[in-house]
Order: C-alpha cells, then structure tokens, then sequence
C-alpha cells in the first residue's frame, strides 16, 4: 500500500522519502531496523529537510516505534499525521496499562491528523484523537475490464493472505469438504507466506488434499492470475483492518465471502458485494459458497458491484488525491520549499 502511494499521483506534489522501522528476521535484525530508521528520520529532522512526517502503524510494538518516531517530530516542531493499520488497535489501546495508555493518547492528540480507514474506525478511536481523525481507505490499482474474473465452472476459492487460524485458513479447508459430492470438482488457493503444515493435515485429514492448492507467498502478476481464475474471494479472518486482498479481489470482479470484523463491513455493504459470516464457522461458509455457486447471475451482480465500488472509491488515483488533502490539512499555512 505504502509502495503505491509512493508512486501515485502524489509524487507529483510532494516530495516523498519512504522509511522502514521494521523488517522480519530475528529480534535482533528488527531492533537494528528500527534503530537504523529512526536514525534516519532523526537526521532529516534535524536538518530541517522534513515538512510533515507521515506515520503508518498498527498496533503494539507497531505503535511503540512509531511513538518514537512522534516524538522526534514533535521535539523537531515538525507536524505529523498517524496512519492507522491495525484491526485491533482499539482493543490494544483499551487493554494497556495507565502508562501506555497516556502515551497513546498523547501521540494521536498531538498529530496534526490521525487516519483511519473505515467511518466505524472512526468512532472507535474518537475518544482517543479528539476531532481531527480523517477518514481515508486503502488504495487498490485498477484492473483492465478484460482481467475480469471468470465465473463460470469449475469453481475456485481463493484466499489471499498469512496463512493461520486468524485468517480462517483451517476453517476454509473444513468448508471444502462439507460442499458434498455434488460440488466434489470445487478448489480452494490459500495464497501466502506461513506454515502450511497444520492445513495439510487437515485436508487429509479430511480427505480433500487433492483439492487444496498452496503455491506459497505470490507475487502481483500470480496474485492477479489467480483472482483472474477464481469463482469466489474468501477470507473468514478473526480480525483485520481494510485488507487490500479483499479490495484487489473486488477490482477483479470477485463476489467475496467474508467476516465482520475490522473495515470490512464498512467496504463491502449491505450483502451487496459479500455474504457475511461469522468466524470460526465451516458450515456457515459452505452455505455462502453454495448460494453463490447455485445462482450465477447473482455472482455477476456482486462482482459488478464490488468492482464498481473499488472505481468510485478506492482506486489509488481518488485515494492520494484524499491524502493530499490531508497532507494540506497537516501542513496548514506553513511555506513549503518547491513541492
């Protein structure tokens, strides 16, 4: 996402600089990341090369780096705008203790602005940021009208993201199998990095493993190959923020079976684009596939409607021109040196 801001319509009023404070690997490669990062800020910082410094964070040891990062700023008197992420940064906020607590608030009621991704985002973190929370989805990259998903048969589900108990990836496996007979020619793609070990038991277990496909992490030009090839998009997560698997799904035409949980409501409507389940519920979702499976003219109606939902309002173009707004916002009257 932050890689597609970085080189949309953007760049063309800003001058942008991308820092990383994390990267995987060991405890110690990610405290070197986030020291060699912050450094890096500090240093602009101190150089007076910064205008507005945007931060993106979830939750956690997330926030805490980034609570680093907002008080360098502050301390530079620069201003700053915090990115909300993470699904259950509401929940990790409520569940810290006094100190913590303070510190979270402190830095949302500090920014210049705080970004959330959904209007219900909106009202949860309300009484932590004050009144300066601006509402500004993830972006998604149009697809051409002839990369359209194909609907017709033989069905695939795919589901794009960490594999795990939190993304409903066993849970997808066991929806499989109670398809039934009639619906024995039906696959199911869990794309994505993470321990493919306990879902291949279980569709042994099972008995679908010649039914499950795991290629792995993917990169854009496989992601797009299989949305492009698959009948319906699943992702029965227990928490999310705004999945960009779900809106990439969407551009492509896909009518998806999801959770409740995080922005996810807020995108995909009232049943106009998904069907809502709840988590951890194999039967639930057997049934949302076989009612989409069983009426192909109501699979195009959803995928018409989510793929128009992603040109109104979360294609990358709309989107920074959003966060330029923002931006203006944070940056106020203060002169700026070129863009």
């Amino acid at each position: 996402m932050i890689a597609m801001l970085c080189a949309s319509p953007l760049r063309e009023r800003f001058e942008l600089v991308e820092i990383h404070t994390h990267r995987d690997g060991s405890g110690w490669e990610k405290l070197t990341q986030a020291a060699v990062g912050i450094g890096r800020l500090a240093v602009l910082l101190a150089r007076r090369r910064v205008d507005l410094v945007h931060i993106h964070t979830a939750s956690d040891a997330s926030f805490r780096r980034k609570a680093i990062v907002a008080a360098a700023s502050r301390l530079a008197r620069r201003p700053y705008v915090v990115h909300v992420h993470g699904g259950g940064f509401a929940e990790y906020a409520a569940s810290a203790g006094p100190v913590e607590r303070a510190v979270i608030a402190r830095t949302l009621r500090a920014a210049a602005r705080v970004v959330v991704l959904t209007d219900s985002w909106k009202g949860r973190l309300a009484h932590l940021a004050g009144d300066n929370i601006e509402v500004v989805p993830n972006p998604v990259a149009s697809v051409p009208e002839g990369a359209s998903a194909e609907l017709g048969a033989p069905a695939r589900i795919v589901c794009l993201g960490r594999l795990g108990d939190d993304k409903g990836s066993r849970v997808l496996v066991q929806a499989l199998a109670r398809l039934g007979e009639q619906r024995a020619d039906v696959r199911l793609c869990l794309a994505g990095d993470g321990d493919q070990g306990p879902i291949r038991l279980e569709a042994e277990r099972l008995g679908v493993i010649d039914r499950v496909e795991l290629p792995g992490w993917v990169d854009a030009r496989r992601r797009d190959q299989l949305l492009a090839g698959s009948t319906i998009f699943a992702l029965p997560s227990r928490v999310e923020g705004l999945p960009m698997a779900l809106l990439e799904a969407m551009a492509f035409g896909l009518p998806a079976v999801v959770t409740p949980v995080g922005g996810v409501p807020d995108v995909v409507g009232d049943g106009h684009g998904a069907i809502v389940v709840t988590p951890d519920d194999p039967a639930a979702l057997a049934n949302a596939f076989e009612t989409i499976m069983a009426d192909p003219a109501r699979a195009i109606r959803m995928g018409a409607w989510n793929r128009a939902q992603v040109d109104t309002h979360y294609a990358v173009e709309r989107v920074a021109e959003r966060l330029a707004e923002v931006f203006d916002a944070a940056l106020g009257t203060r002169p700026r040196r070129g863009r």
